[in-house]
């Protein structure tokens, strides 16, 4: 399977790495100044909102922060987002996904389709004007929902933190702007590309699905270093995960000091963004700062 399709699951699930300490997914920042320690804590989307409290100390790191960080401001509201997602979504006028499927596929690439929507009625002539990526992490949506019942997309860990948060009146914060995040996600890979990823997993939906509970396992069991080797055997595109992790890596890196030097501050972001020497916790590391596991 190419790139594309482990990477919607990704985006959807989360990002990657190799961790060399014990299994954690919560993590605290301290010294190099700090007048009050940082906590930063990997999310996936499929987690249920109990698995904050299965982590020790995590619901008072979250309470006693006075901003709360996250990839992007999803406090900003839904109808600003989906305006600013909606340009990298739609394809070019010579490029809707009549223009890059096979002719010959396409019935059975949308009856595989019809099967695994996360909404009855949904079709390929319905998104024939949105990129293949998008389409394709529609794809994985419904797997998502077919597969974990228990999955509510309403009760996810990002925007869970930051909704109470808000609510609480702390401050939130985003690393990145919904256009920075969605030109990487739709504008990265060529659409030809994108279109081939489509069909590789329309033809095989069984390899996403098998992907989705391998890496929800092992972030159930709180194993990053199993979680990122799935992502990196699942990836293909160097060039582009390199984008999607290691180099937002390192731009969160040099954003998050002078963020933490402000006050107590609660970061979620995506687990696989925590690990490996290309990590969060190892960039802050290099920076002078203390990493140990929340407790």
């Amino acid at each position: 399977m190419t790139h594309i399709g482990k990477t919607a699951l990704a985006i959807m699930l989360a990002i990657m790495a190799v961790l060399p300490a014990k299994s954690q997914i919560a993590y605290r920042i301290e010294g190099n100044g700090l007048k009050e320690p940082a906590v930063i804590f990997g999310t996936h989307h499929l987690a249920p909102l109990s698995v904050i409290d299965s982590v020790a100390g995590a619901r008072k790191a979250f309470d006693e922060a006075s901003r709360i960080v996250g990839e992007i401001d999803m406090t900003q509201g839904p109808m600003q987002i989906q305006m600013a997602m909606q340009q990298h979504i739609a394809a070019p006028a010579d490029s809707t996904l009549h223009d890059l499927l096979p002719a010959e596929k396409w019935n059975a690439l949308n009856e595989s389709f019809k099967s695994l929507a996360p909404m009855p009625g949904m079709d390929l002539e319905l998104l024939n004007g949105m990129k293949p990526m998008a389409v394709t992490t529609i794809v994985a949506l419904g797997i998502v929902s077919k597969e974990m019942p228990d999955y509510n997309p309403a009760e996810q860990l990002d925007s869970y933190f930051q909704t109470e948060g808000a609510k609480a009146g702390k401050k939130i914060i985003g690393l990145e702007t919904v256009d920075e995040q969605a030109t990487l996600l739709y504008d990265f890979t060529p659409v030809a590309e994108q279109a081939e990823a489509l069909v590789k997993v329309l033809e095989n939906p069984s390899e996403e699905i098998k992907s989705a509970r391998e890496m929800n396992e092992a972030y159930a069991a709180q194993e990053l270093e199993r979680l990122a080797a799935l992502s990196e055997a699942q990836s293909a595109n160097a060039a582009f995960m390199k984008a999607l992790v290691n180099d937002r890596n390192a731009a969160w890196a040099e954003k998050l000091p002078a963020i933490m030097a402000e006050g107590p501050v609660f970061v979620a972001v995506g687990a696989l963004h925590l690990p490996g020497d290309n990590g969060l916790l190892k960039m802050l590391e290099n920076k002078g700062y203390k990493v140990t596991p929340l407790k």
